[in-house]
């Protein structure tokens, strides 16, 4: 038998509507708290299911209906600078070339690993300007991936939070009482010194 089994079955005999009557209010307190949290945490599957949905669509409305862009070969036409601590590319200069035009330079972020000469992808809009590659759908799922699970972990640590203060606030309740039948058990069991 596996101790994580054998933990699952101890806490579903903790929290269950036994009639059992050592159970004390504050545990039928306690279950009814882990029932609502795991209603509430089926509920709220729904909601990120939306919202995921929702980015998905967005998503695809952005590279539906991005701005025209076009990718062009281009070539690194200067050194780079030896490489500061925790930078991951630098800005570098490249050239490339449009149709019937003169050749043009702009400056892009590469690494510092792109020797002069390497021959690179730039993106391009309209009118020939540098411009940011458009979205993929590797982006767009990616984002309502993360928007989902964001969601469900968002409503998953306020419930933790919900519950783990429940506890804290029901076994002092607990060692309380504890505390009181112990003494009720000292004054009635108690017995006058014989002198």
């Amino acid at each position: 038998m596996s101790s994580f089994g054998y933990r699952v079955r101890c806490r579903l005999r903790l929290h269950r509507f036994d009639g059992n009557p050592l159970r004390r209010r504050s545990d039928r307190i306690e279950t009814v708290a882990v029932l609502v949290s795991l209603l509430l945490f089926v509920a709220g599957l729904w909601p990120a299911a939306g919202l995921g949905r929702q980015a998905y669509q967005d998503g695809l409305r952005a590279e539906l209906t991005a701005p025209y862009r076009r990718a062009v070969a281009a070539e690194v036409v200067d050194t780079a600078r030896p490489a500061e601590p925790g930078l991951g590319g630098q800005a570098r200069t490249v050239r490339w070339r449009v149709a019937n035009g003169p050749p043009r330079t702009g400056q892009v972020v590469l690494p510092p690993a792109a020797p002069p000469g390497s021959r690179i992808e730039i993106w391009l809009d309209a009118a020939g300007r540098l411009t940011d590659p458009p979205q993929s759908r590797v982006e767009t799922v990616t984002v309502a991936a993360f928007t989902a699970i964001g969601v469900m972990a968002g409503v998953s640590m306020i419930l933790l939070v919900f519950l783990v203060g429940l506890r804290v606030l029901l076994n002092r309740y607990r060692d309380a009482a504890w505390e009181r039948a112990w003494s009720l058990a000292d004054q009635r069991w108690h017995r006058p010194k014989q002198g």
